[in-house]
């Protein structure tokens, strides 16, 4: 049933006793208070042994995309207390190329995390290259910036645009995952590739997922996530997943012009051997999401650290079909991408 009407959230991600507050509400929690959480009570031997070793089971991540008509840019944060990553890339709708580069802090040196969406920063520093991502929302704008030399650089905001959604849900048999989403964001700034610097251009929009959970030690999940405009000119996110979400909860939302509505679950039928293959179809259970998925260009990443391993497709074009909301229908019309991500980390 799709929802528009949410609740604030609360002001404290956990209650007195520890437990989390289930449930999808408006606005990203102020105050994360990790520390009234019992990790022990994760029971996953031997990290659950000490309590201070428990809580490094908690993972964090931080990523913000932006979209105009010439570039697909990214970057994200990642903070999983024994490791720090970041990685940040650029696609170039025009040419069909992909400019990535990846970063990794042993035991999240130069690493920090912010404390929750709307406030501080979350940053990581190898060498001279970097990317920081400021989350004060008091100017009403965030501000990301990253630096890897004349190859990729970029510097842009975003600004607030209606309600984002704070999601938080059972992860695993004791867990939880917490998320803040938002997306068709007005974005400004500029991105550097290859030596030449560029303007973005007015039509840009951006999207923007912080999280933090304990996620069991192996996880495999689909997302979706894209931004555009509807017939009538109206500013268009969206945000699709599978996998990660248990409990009765899931963070799939329809944003228009700022305004969210929570959908039903989704199924994601693709060709898993070849993603490039054919489209993407991207079905909710009551039938109200029936979209359509055309990949354009692939991201790939495979990675195999032994403690940490990661294999991404992450194809990058366009999104078509229609959403029911209410008595309604969205004909949609977006840009983003789709993704297939197993992580041991």
């Amino acid at each position: 049933m799709t929802q528009s009407n949410l609740s604030k959230t609360p002001e404290k991600l956990f209650q007195p006793d520890g437990s989390p507050n289930f449930g999808n509400f408006t606005g990203p929690t102020p105050i994360l208070n990790f520390e009234d959480f019992d990790f022990q009570g994760l029971h996953r031997w031997p990290w659950t042994i000490d309590a201070n070793l428990a809580a490094k089971l908690l993972k964090r991540w931080e990523f913000v995309g932006v979209m105009d008509e010439n570039f697909v840019i990214g970057a994200a944060v990642v903070h999983l207390n024994y490791v720090g990553s970041g990685f940040a890339y650029c696609y170039d709708k025009r040419s069909k190329r992909i400019v990535e580069k990846n970063i990794k802090a042993p035991f999240c040196m130069n690493t920090s995390f912010s404390p929750s969406a709307q406030d501080g920063v979350s940053e990581i520093r190898v060498g001279t290259s970097f990317i920081r991502m400021s989350n004060s929302t008091v100017s009403g704008a965030r501000e990301v910036e990253m630096d890897f030399g004349p190859d990729l650089r970029a510097k842009f905001t975003y600004s607030e645009l209606g309600e984002g959604v704070s999601t938080c849900t059972r992860q695993a048999m004791y867990g939880f995952g917490y998320t803040y989403k938002s997306a068709a964001l007005p974005a400004k700034g500029s991105v550097t590739i290859d030596g030449e610097e560029l303007s973005l251009a007015p039509d840009a929009l951006a999207l923007l997922d912080w999280s933090a959970a304990t996620s069991s030690r192996v996880t495999v999940w689909n997302w979706a996530a894209g931004v555009g405009q509807d017939k009538q000119g109206k500013k268009v996110g969206l945000n699709f997943s599978s996998g990660l979400i248990a409990g009765g909860h899931n963070e799939n939302t329809i944003w228009v012009d700022g305004k969210p509505y929570m959908m039903d679950g989704v199924h994601f039928d693709y060709d898993q051997k070849d993603v490039m293959t054919r489209p993407w179809r991207i079905t909710s259970n009551n039938k109200e999401v029936d979209i359509t998925f055309h990949p354009e260009h692939e991201r790939y990443e495979k990675i195999n650290f032994g403690l940490v391993a990661s294999s991404l497709h992450q194809p990058f074009g366009h999104f078509e079909g229609s959403i029911k909301l209410g008595k309604s229908k969205l004909a949609l019309d977006c840009y983003g991408f789709c993704e297939e991500h197993y992580a041991k980390w």
